[in-house]
């Protein structure tokens, strides 16, 4: 067929670009780890820091994400809400993939052109750095050709879409009418609110945006694409389409050329490498010497396995499925209830985006304009809080009916102390990393880089790491922070034109005339957060909503590092929460022989310690503040 033809056309000259430039990404992310590491060490032991090293890292942050978008995309890994599309046919799937491709081809397409645009004006001006005068338009060329690679595969994609659509549906030409109905109906949707008899107004121009961005998000369509676009079509309609086209050109640039956001892959790389060191085991072999011999010691073993992994990988959904692998096997053997031992894992994994280092905080940070680190340190006694009221779950249970988790056998104290030595350097580690955070020694950019080069230490020393798994580390780090970082663009731009559109200010003045208990507001919206936790991945929710919420939240005079707190905690109950907890359905695909019905029905108690974690955190806000008030 001709567009499979042309797709592998497409594969054939730009495939091996998109590899080699990932492989370069790979590279600058090692090369950022060794400049942050030299660089804090020459600091603080000769007073002799790298003149202008920020600047470097900014630079490196740029290259490393618009190397890797079209690699990502090429493994299908750029977020979207494939919930509701999974339970439609192969034919239905096929035309909503051909529809949604071709939308993410056309607003890339823009990108790609206003980033060249915008290239090509910064190259005229000479604009450059503050303290290494380094020009900036090489990197705005990087993220031009990033976009253009990107455009490039989803074009592919459509194309391989459209083959199936060939393949499997019969009456082609009314699907493909359909689709290009839709991509014209939305390409003139600002000239149609215009030819409108009434005036749609700023809010109707919100609302609207709002629906059909979350039409398109259920379609399958990834979420970084379709904020953009829908950010862009009201920004123009709003104002007018050349600012808009001016907002696509510049926001790429400046939402990746972040000294903060340069944590993301670094802090990545340091869960990726103490999980290829089998730091995770250790710590699961250590807590299960200790607390193996209690009722239900190996489901505790469990959770304090989940929050050891949490504080080195910062992924929910990463701990549920490690912790799944490693320690249900283990609980079976001794005859652990199927029901318990899911339950503690599933939940136990949803510590992973409290308990610090956190790609959700540092998203909430970005978002919000808060201190990462402070967010970093409000997570701490909230996450050990979670940690401990599961494992008290768990003992109460299996002291009431022992068959649910009986007692595992017997460790002698110097198996417990050699237990204890395995996991000596990883707490070392999580230590430096966190107090020097907390201590003001380094900036979470620092600590991220020293805890990168710590772990990549501690691997080799252990022996457990080689180069193999040091470069497929970097390549997963790479991969999952262009994914962040699109969606980051996206809501960028969505921003602008949410702004515009004053929907976040009249809401927060509405709530606010309506003279609510400020708790009733809070808790509305804290619900909203269950809802999204348990139908999408909780950073989406959070790009998608915090923007709406909070202004009213500090309208309302709520403290914005408590409210942060709070959103990922319920984000996490909605994670474990049925029908559609997304924990669930990745344990399910970990422990097949086990049903989802079983596991939702395990995690209930710890949906009851939950709520009252819940209520603790918000009637005692110093229990996220106290901590954060001591930093200087």
């Amino acid at each position: 067929m001709i567009p499979e033809r042309a797709a592998r056309t497409i594969d054939r000259y730009s495939g091996p670009v998109i590899r080699r430039l990932e492989q370069a990404g790979r590279v600058v992310v090692m090369l950022m780890v060794l400049l942050i590491s030299v660089d804090v060490a020459l600091r603080y032991f000769f007073n002799r820091p790298i003149k202008g090293s920020y600047e470097l890292v900014e630079f490196m942050m740029v290259f490393i994400v618009f190397s890797g978008l079209a690699f990502t995309q090429q493994k299908k890994a750029h977020v979207a809400v494939s919930l509701f599309v999974e339970k439609f046919s192969p034919a239905v799937n096929a035309v909503l993939e051909t529809v949604t491709r071709f939308l993410c081809f056309g607003v890339l397409a823009l990108v790609s052109l206003m980033a060249v645009v915008q290239a090509e004006a910064v190259r005229v001006a000479g604009t450059s750095s503050g303290v290494l005068f380094i020009p900036h338009y090489p990197f705005m060329w990087i993220v031009a050709a990033g976009c253009i690679l990107l455009t490039l595969q989803f074009l592919l994609d459509w194309m391989v879409s459209v083959s199936r659509v060939l393949e499997l549906c019969r009456r082609t030409w009314l699907w493909f009418s359909l689709c290009a109905l839709v991509a014209f109906g939305l390409a003139g949707l600002p000239a149609w609110l215009e030819m409108l008899p009434w005036n749609v107004g700023r809010i109707g121009t919100g609302i609207l945006g709002i629906a059909l961005m979350m039409i398109l998000l259920f379609t399958g369509m990834p979420i970084g694409p379709v904020m953009a676009l829908i950010g862009f079509l009201g920004f123009a309609f709003l104002v007018n389409p050349n600012a808009s086209m001016a907002i696509l050109g510049t926001s790429p640039f400046t939402s990746s050329a972040s000294q903060e956001m340069s944590t993301l892959p670094l802090f990545m790389l340091m869960g990726l490498l103490c999980f290829h060191s089998e730091v995770t085991t250790d710590m699961y072999k250590m807590l299960r010497h200790w607390l193996g011999r209690l009722p239900g010691g190996l489901a505790m073993a469990t959770v304090g396995g989940c929050a050891g992994f949490a504080a080195v990988s910062g992924s929910s959904l990463a701990t549920a499925v490690t912790m799944g692998t490693i320690a249900l096997p283990e609980m079976k053997r001794y005859r652990y209830s199927d029901g318990l031992a899911c339950g503690a894992i599933a939940a136990g994994g949803t510590i992973g985006i409290l308990i610090p280092p956190s790609f959700t905080f540092i998203v909430y940070a970005s978002l919000t304009e808060q201190s990462i680190g402070k967010m970093f340190i409000a997570g701490v006694i909230p996450g050990l809080m979670q940690a401990a009221f599961y494992m008290t779950t768990i003992f109460i249970m299996c002291r009431v009916r022992p068959e649910l988790g009986p007692p595992g056998p017997p460790s002698t104290l110097r198996e417990k102390l050699r237990s204890v030595k395995g996991i000596g350097g990883i707490l070392l580690l999580f230590g430096l990393v966190i107090g020097g955070i907390y201590a003001g020694i380094f900036t979470p950019t620092e600590a991220a880089g020293v805890g990168c080069f710590g772990a990549l230490v501690i691997g080799f020393l252990k022996g457990k790491l080689n180069f193999q798994k040091l470069w497929i580390s970097l390549s997963d780090a790479c991969k999952n922070t262009s994914m962040l970082m699109l969606m980051l663009i996206g809501a960028e731009v969505f921003g602008y034109f949410l702004s515009r559109s004053q929907i976040p200010f009249k809401l927060a003045q509405s709530v606010m005339d309506l003279n609510m208990p400020g708790a009733v507001t809070i808790w509305a919206i804290l619900c909203v957060y269950i809802v999204l936790g348990c139908i999408m991945p909780i950073l989406p929710a959070i790009i998608l909503t915090v923007p709406i919420f909070f202004p009213i939240v500090t309208g309302l005079g709520y403290d914005p590092i408590w409210f942060g707190v709070l959103v990922v905690i319920m984000a996490e109950f909605g994670q474990i929460t049925p029908p559609v907890g997304i924990n669930v359905f990745v344990l399910g695909g970990v422990a097949k022989d086990v049903s989802l019905g079983t596991i939702f029905k395990g995690v209930l108690p710890f949906l009851g310690t939950d709520i009252v974690r819940i209520i603790i955190t918000f009637f005692f806000p110093a229990v996220a503040l106290w901590l954060p008030s001591l930093m200087g």
